[in-house]
């Protein structure tokens, strides 16, 4: 390019054609040229532009996936704003008065009805599909909706429970019903029921396939002052009318979450293209210099390198997008069970996504800003030799890093979990204050390179000498790889571990009854058919089931359980909760067989005077429960402490021989523990399940959550293939600078295998040194999070640890190693040069 200027006329106006065309078409001149560039250099951009592109798609399903996993109300409420719960003796006269005072309303009536071998009712309800506001509580999966009292429809869960199929009959309660269909509730996917047609007459939802509904949900729009004036007309103190008013189920929390996830994303976006852009401020040193020579200003400098930012930020989002909404309609339908509920993969948070695009597009710009102040400042001849100003030392102070770390921690332990504001805050102070811990590290690794070996030395030094790069690289390593690490210590806190949960995969708990404080009352020829069902069911899975008894009162009079049967409530232990309100837990007898299987006989010589033996905390102040008088005021039993199960449906309290035969106390048989000497199969769970289904019988085996592990599994491996691409792309960034070094390395007689140390050094020392900052990062972080729930992190993801730490600084070592053995090119003409 020329510039011709008659007389010492001023370049003010700048490139390329002088004063008079300035301002807009030099900019736009210069734009151009930046694109021109971009093009004819993109076999080099496309590092660059994997490094934000592979951000943004991180993002972008990142934030897919938050928004879509918190559960939306529609399970409960359809398309109402509120749900009244009605119940009593009454039910019918107000489901009519509530079609008449709050229309339109859609009426739900439900039955509880038991189910043979099943711990707990299954819900019959009465809905109809085509009600103004059932829309995301009922779809129909195959076949038809119930039509007449004679037809249900089952979810999934139902049929397997009730061992029916679609074309088949079913026996509940009572009745027979011809299955006509398959339905879930597409909002709540753990909802478990048979439908049946609604009923009819003025009183129309109130009846269940005949016999009448024990409970009515009223889904309505009406206003709070009808809802009020209808609780009102019709008061009832022994089933009030429970109101629900539509909310977001969390999804302000998830929201905050989403708007925190995505600052650290953007944060790390920053960083990563601000060590990139150092590294292409260097590669145009020379092209910067000619400008200067044509007359071209500091501004329009600038701007070669903040439009090159901006066009790389606008492919690199656009890209972005389309990657990240790729992964996203992949894993969304494996994200369903874990929600439990459908997903609908285009229900995205648009404006949110909108304005993480935006800032991918800005963030790139910012990033190019400073590494285009630095070279629009460097002299002119200083640019045409190519040569790079003297590195500047970062300026990053330890005292601030340890201030911000402080008041982000300080912040997180007052949020509690709960203030958005105080999370937000929290989290970006704590996460900036241990990125700035970035260049000291790098100063502290170059310090102690006297002793390393050569190459490891001169990468040391290397990185020293250029902090600020090599800071910026270091601090998205270090986000790059606590993120994971967070992540899969976060995973386990709603999942139980090999050790909790209910029962162990080995363990089956055989009841007689459900889950009421009462016993079915039984022959004695039952009871011993009940007794041998169960022992030939564990002798054939090679198991031993130990027989549990509890203890009841004879003065106290039967009465119904919930699954109708007449039974003779036993007794419980537990504490006072109010007035006249305990917390009670089944209390078993420390029988022989007791004391044997559960290790009783330390705990009752230790405390012989003790009536309840128990592992539960504040024993000090459990009492009996149950007996006569019951609701007097009772003193606290003497208890003596024993090792307990984590298990909470293992027996956890015992009642001594003694205290029963004191209190005047009879025993049952209420159950059976059974346990295998390996994991039981789901053959042996469904014969067990026949089993007590034959004998009056339930079985309660342990709780699945196959769902939140394979949340777990997939965001530890989708984070650790982030920590490791931005691995790569961040020290294939910083070595490109080096190339002359190389060169100048190779012409001495260093050999492949010096190449290769070198770049291996440089990745596995910023691998170690990210991996140790992100992990303590992201301890500090949930630490101060859950201060005052320290339990929830009580559990240590070894494997995920393992992953992160050695096996990223070892896998970034091997992959350097690997990769830098070829000669680099042009090095006669570079030394001819």
């Amino acid at each position: 390019m020329t510039a011709t200027h008659p007389g010492p006329r001023p370049t003010t106006g700048g490139l390329p054609y002088g004063p008079r065309h300035g301002g807009l078409p030099a900019r736009v001149a210069v734009l151009r040229w930046s694109w021109r560039l971009l093009r004819r250099e993109w076999r080099r951009q496309v590092l660059l532009l994997a490094l934000i592109t592979t951000a943004v798609g991180a993002a972008v399903c990142g934030l897919a996936a938050v928004h879509a996993y918190v559960r939306t109300p529609a399970g409960t409420f359809g398309s109402a704003s509120q749900l009244l719960h009605l119940g009593g003796g009454t039910l019918p006269s107000r489901v009519a008065a509530a079609r008449k005072d709050l229309a339109p309303v859609d009426i739900v009536a439900h039955r509880p009805v038991p189910v043979p071998g099943s711990l707990d009712p299954l819900d019959l309800r009465a809905e109809d599909p085509h009600g103004p506001y059932g829309a995301g509580r009922l779809r129909l999966v195959s076949g038809r909706y119930p039509a007449g009292q004679g037809e249900i429809a089952l979810t999934a869960s139902a049929a397997d429970l009730l061992h029916a199929r679609t074309g088949g009959t079913v026996d509940l309660g009572g009745r027979r019903f011809a299955v006509v269909g398959r339905v879930e509730n597409p909002g709540l996917l753990g909802d478990t029921f048979a439908l049946a047609a609604p009923g009819t007459g003025s009183a129309a939802g109130t009846t269940v396939a005949g016999p009448a509904a024990a409970s009515a949900d009223v889904l309505t729009d009406a206003s709070a002052d009808a809802v009020d004036a209808f609780r009102r007309s019709a008061p009832d103190r022994a089933a009030p009318v429970m109101v629900q008013v539509r909310g977001d189920f969390g999804r302000a929390a998830a929201d905050t979450l989403i708007l925190a996830l995505a600052t650290v994303a953007l944060l790390l976006i920053s960083l990563v293209a601000a060590a990139a852009f150092a590294v292409v401020a260097q590669r145009r040193l020379r092209q910067i210099g000619m400008l200067g020579t044509i007359g071209a200003t500091d501004r329009q400098l600038r701007l070669v390198l903040v439009g090159h930012g901006t066009l790389t930020g606008v492919l690199a989002a656009g890209c972005g997008a389309v990657l990240g909404g790729a992964a996203w309609l992949a894993l969304a339908p494996h994200l369903e069970s874990a929600a439990d509920h459908r997903i609908d993969p285009l229900a995205l948070p648009w404006p949110l996504l909108a304005v993480l695009l935006v800032i991918g597009v800005l963030t790139p710009t910012a990033a190019a800003w400073w590494p285009a102040r630095a070279l629009a400042r460097i002299p002119t001849a200083q640019a045409l030799s190519a040569r790079p100003p003297r590195p500047v030392p970062a300026r990053q102070s330890v005292w601030a890093a340890a201030l911000l770390t402080a008041a982000g921690s300080g912040a997180l332990v007052a949020s509690h979990r709960t203030n958005g504001l105080l999370l937000v805050v929290g989290l970006v102070a704590a996460v900036l204050g241990v990125l700035l811990l970035s260049a000291p590290a790098v100063r502290l690794m170059a310090a102690a390179a006297a002793r390393a070996p050569f190459t490891t030395r001169v990468a040391l030094r290397d990185l020293g000498r250029h902090q600020a790069r090599s800071g910026a690289a270091l601090a998205a390593i270090t986000l790059a790889i606590g993120l994971p690490v967070a992540i899969s210590v976060l995973a386990p806190v709603n999942q139980h571990t090999a050790g909790t949960g209910n029962l162990s995969a080995r363990q089956l708990m055989i009841r007689s009854g459900d889950r009421d404080p009462v016993i079915p009352a039984l022959s004695a020829e039952a009871a011993r058919a009940q007794q041998a069902a169960v022992r030939k069911w564990a002798a054939g899975a090679g198991a031993t089931a130990v027989p549990l008894e509890m203890a009841y009162d004879p003065a106290v009079p039967r009465t119904t359980a919930q699954s109708g049967v007449e039974g003779q409530p036993v007794v419980e232990t537990g504490h006072r909760t109010g007035a006249n309100t305990w917390a009670g837990v089944p209390l078993y007898v420390a029988t022989p067989a007791a004391v044997r299987a559960f290790g009783l006989g330390t705990a009752a010589a230790a405390a012989p005077h003790a009536e309840i033996l128990t592992s539960m905390p504040g024993s000090e102040q459990l009492a009996v429960l149950g007996t006569e008088g019951r609701d007097r005021a009772r003193s606290a039993s003497p208890t003596a402490h024993l090792a307990g199960s984590a298990y909470t449906s293992v027996p956890r309290a015992f009642l001594t021989p003694g205290a029963v035969r004191a209190r005047g106390l009879r025993t049952v048989t209420a159950g059976w523990l059974v346990t295998a000497p390996h994991d039981l199969t789901g053959d042996q769970r469904a014969a067990a399940r026949d089993m007590a289904a034959l004998n009056g019988l339930s079985v309660e085996v342990r709780d699945r959550q196959d769902g939140l592990r394979t949340v777990r599994w997939a965001s530890v491996a989708a984070g650790a293939a982030l920590a490791l691409g931005v691995l790569a792309m961040t020290v294939g960034t910083l070595r490109a600078e080096s190339t002359d070094d190389l060169r100048t390395l190779t012409a001495t007689g260093a050999t492949s295998r010096t190449r290769r140390a070198l770049t291996a050094a440089t990745a596995g020392c910023l691998a170690l040194a990210g991996t140790v900052l992100g992990t303590l990062g992201a301890y500090l972080v949930l630490l101060s999070a859950f201060g005052d729930d320290l339990g929830s992190l009580g559990h240590v993801p070894v494997v995920p640890l393992l992953m992160a730490f050695p096996g990223i600084p070892l896998l970034a070592t091997a992959a350097g190693w690997l990769s830098a053995g070829r000669e680099p090119p042009g090095l006669a003409r570079r030394l001819l040069e």
